[in-house]
């Protein structure tokens, strides 16, 4: 019969870690929790740093002050990396010391991809974007490496503080990978319209020369999972803690959001960060968890909001179309004609209404039928 959970700990204090303490507590966990950061910063909201934080216009995002840590008796311990992980004994080792633990939650993110021979900013923590606000000024000509969605947001932000901004990216549009390349080339209009110069499909030489003529560089090529100090320890690792379908790596391991590889999948997304949290929460207190959801995303860029539900394969069919009196556009993907997802520029009232459509799977004819009617 396994051993009541009195003790959780939780590696990481960002979104992903907060949400499984707060989620225990909401499911009736009466036990300790404690929360391991390697920042010195209390858990914050990433978001904004693209876009409010890099203008100036916010400061911190805390997601909880420090009250409040009292009152959900939650023990947050700022700077105290975790360097190994002893499952045997069921200890976790950090640079100040041991951790015991009788159930441990992995949710340690990721960290920015680096590019050889490039210099520049990344940005992931709240310091990274401090640093990078510090350095840009209205003329300064920023060159962005990665047309993600991070990337974008940058150059969307940087545009707004009178930077020069060189958009870079050896893909053939922005966010592809994430929108497919028809709805690519409406990102890269929407950039172009504001003034950015766009170098796409680029080969390695012109990222390096467009690199070294700017006056700052950020590199925006991803992040890959913070799983360097599990080496050597009984937590199986690839892209990211190999877990099962519930997010349990190893007796008495879970891990949760962008560390996490739930069946041979990471999502990098915000809002499925705290559904596993919640997932994790139930299995740890004994109750039964909920199906997973409908992935969602979204990017403020320029004013627009841009909002993304399902996950749409690259060779998925789309039709893009203009939706309600204000002609918004909305791109409707689909396979073998099921609806699998579907993207909107300042059209929430259009796709948010579509979840429970593309979890089934809906007949993709109808959903445009009901679109443009």
């Amino acid at each position: 019969m396994p051993q009541p959970v009195r003790r959780v700990v939780i590696i990481g204090a960002g979104l992903a870690g907060l949400r499984t303490a707060e989620r225990l507590r909401e499911r009736g966990f009466a036990g300790v929790i404690e929360l391991l950061g390697a920042e010195q910063h209390l858990p914050y909201d990433r978001p904004p740093l693209s876009k409010a934080v890099l203008r100036g216009e916010r400061g911190e995002t805390v997601l909880r002050a420090e009250a409040e840590f009292d009152a959900l008796r939650v023990q947050p311990r700022l700077g105290e990396a975790a360097v190994a992980i002893d499952v045997a004994a069921g200890v976790v080792h950090t640079k100040l010391g041991e951790v015991a633990y009788d159930a441990v939650v992995i949710a340690t993110g990721a960290v920015p991809r680096r590019l050889a021979g490039i210099e520049g900013h990344v940005l992931r923590t709240l310091d990274d974007a401090l640093a990078l606000r510090e350095a840009l000024r209205p003329g300064v000509r920023l060159a962005v490496i990665g047309a993600g969605l991070v990337g974008c947001e940058v150059a969307a932000s940087a545009r707004a503080m009178g930077v020069e901004v060189d958009l870079v990216d050896v893909l053939a549009g922005p966010m592809i990978r994430v929108v497919g390349p028809a709805v690519a080339g409406l990102v890269a209009q929407l950039h172009a319209e504001q003034g950015v110069h766009l170098h796409l499909g680029a080969d390695p030489a012109d990222v390096a020369r467009l690199a070294g003529e700017a006056d700052e560089v950020l590199v925006a090529v991803g992040a890959v999972p913070d799983t360097g100090w599990l080496a050597g320890s009984d937590v199986a690792v690839g892209d990211g803690v190999l877990c099962d379908a519930d997010g349990v790596a190893a007796p008495g391991v879970y891990a949760v959001g962008d560390v996490a590889s739930w069946a041979g999948r990471r999502h990098e997304h915000w809002t499925r960060a705290g559904e596993q949290a919640d997932h994790v929460a139930a299995l740890i207190t004994g109750q039964p968890v909920r199906g997973p959801q409908v992935a969602y995303w979204w990017s403020d860029q320029y004013g627009l909001k841009l909002q993304g539900l399902g996950s749409p394969s690259a060779d998925d069919d789309v039709e893009v179309l203009q939706w309600g009196p204000k002609a918004r556009t909305v791109a409707v993907y689909s396979r073998n004609g099921a609806l699998t997802g579907v993207v909107g520029f300042a059209a929430a009232a259009a796709i948010m209404r579509l979840r429970g459509e593309i979890e089934a799977g809906a007949d993709v004819a109808g959903v445009i039928a009901s679109l443009r009617g």
